[in-house]
């Protein structure tokens, strides 16, 4: 059969024969400023990190490749939390990123339940201390 490549090998071979049509720069912007988007699974998330990331670091080292990959997955999921814990634990590729982050999410669906986390919340207080002295003194008599 055929030899075997590497993603960022085919992604390079396929803009070697058809082109590349964004400036450098550009490619590293729209890298650093994507985030997950709210009808999108962890997977194409991945895949679209990955996308981004082969013209954005074109001429860069793989290991620094991998570890930009890694962590803008991390930074970049919806589910903060899990996207923290994630990349507290340094994974090194991004499908250990992927499973920390669906191992943290099922851990605290587990052990939170369904519940809707609270927002900030305030006491509306509709009527001033007079009102509410003289509403006690006639019940107090």
């Amino acid at each position: 059969m055929g030899e075997w490549l590497s993603y960022t090998d085919i992604m390079l071979k396929m803009e070697r024969r058809f082109g590349t049509k964004e400036l450098p720069e550009l490619t590293k912007v729209k890298f650093h400023q994507a985030i997950l988007g709210q009808q999108e699974s962890l997977k194409e998330w991945a895949d679209r990190v990955l996308t981004l990331a082969t013209p954005a670091f074109r001429n860069l080292p793989e290991q620094y490749k991998r570890e930009e990959i890694v962590s803008k997955f991390c930074q970049g999921c919806m589910d903060k939390e899990a996207g923290k814990h994630a990349c507290l634990q340094r994974p090194k590729s991004i499908q250990e990123a992927i499973d920390l982050v669906r191992h943290h999410q099922y851990i605290t669906q587990a052990v939170e339940g369904n519940k809707v986390p609270r927002g900030r919340a305030v006491n509306l207080v509709s009527s001033s201390n007079e009102d509410k002295m003289t509403a006690f003194e006639k019940n107090a008599q």
